[in-house]
């Protein structure tokens, strides 16, 4: 497989998770303001998972589109730079933006519709603008892109040398004690960079790194990814609404995992020509 191949089930999937948290935000505000039935009550609350599915999806893009530089720390530099032109300068752009309209209507209007308290200190600015962990965010779910940078570094590790895979199973080993062994009551999590770096997240990311070569080495029948399927749906239907923003292991278990067989079937789905997308899912 060329890694300048265009993927459908990848761009489909793309704008499914995006269209699924809009949905998810825009059902809270209407709750919270409105009429709670108007969007149908509850239904679209799960549609934070698609965050889950965004974090598999960065795993497998990741290694599909930079398999050829692992083990070659020459390819470091122009892997940053490239890392680098896809996050900061459209979030730079929007971040401003945004900081620019919430003054003008503070002072225009005497309004402050993003009511987030920001601390406008020199130092909430830069790690708003580098997208430090934990940062003070206008936008509040660029909280992601703080995660996608730190799952870009663990890739790079691998780029200066194979054997510094250590780091990500040390970092995997220690996510596993924090989430599934030691499991904390939802009062009792806080947001800390412990918690950010051996988070559940790191899972997610890893079963889409794992899919890519799973993919290219095993093909399946269109039964086993349609059986696939319909369970992965299924098992996020049926127990997503009982995972909450906070439920670490459950998340993994009822979005992260099911998320990566998604991924896996429509790839083959794709793979064998058993399916197809309408070009406004994919233009999304």
């Amino acid at each position: 497989m060329s890694s300048k191949k265009i993927i459908n089930s990848i761009q489909f999937l793309r704008g499914f998770a995006a269209l699924a948290v809009v949905v998810h935000h825009t059902g809270g505000y209407v709750k919270r303001y409105f009429e709670p039935t108007l969007l149908f009550g509850d239904k679209f609350s799960i549609g934070f998972a698609g965050v889950d599915l965004f974090f598999v999806i960065s795993g497998f893009i990741i290694h599909f589109t930079s398999k050829n530089y692992l083990n070659n720390p020459s390819k470091l530099k122009e892997y940053l730079k490239k890392r680098f032109i896809r996050v900061y300068p459209i979030y730079w752009i929007i971040t401003t933006i945004l900081f620019v309209s919430s003054w003008l209507i503070v002072e225009i209007l005497d309004k402050n519709i993003f009511s987030i308290g920001y601390p406008n200190t020199l130092i909430a600015y830069i790690q708003t603008y580098l997208l430090l962990p934990l940062h003070f965010a206008i936008n509040p779910v660029t909280w992601t892109l703080s995660y996608e940078l730190f799952f870009y570094l663990c890739f790079a590790f691998l780029i200066i040398s194979k054997r510094l895979w250590i780091i990500s199973a040390l970092i995997l080993a220690v996510s596993f004690y924090n989430i599934f062994i030691n499991i904390p009551e939802i009062v009792e999590v806080k947001l800390n960079y412990f918690n950010f770096i051996f988070s559940g997240y790191n899972f997610e990311f890893m079963f889409g790194f794992l899919i890519y070569p799973l993919y290219e080495k095993i093909k399946l029948s269109n039964i086993i990814s349609v059986i696939l399927l319909i369970t992965s749906i299924s098992i996020i239907a049926l127990f997503g609404y009982d995972v909450g923003d906070y439920d670490s292991y459950k998340r993994v278990l009822t979005f992260g995992l099911p998320s990566g067989l998604i991924l896996l079937s429509l790839l083959n789905l794709e793979n064998n020509n058993a399916i197809s997308f309408p070009k406004i899912t994919l233009t999304l």
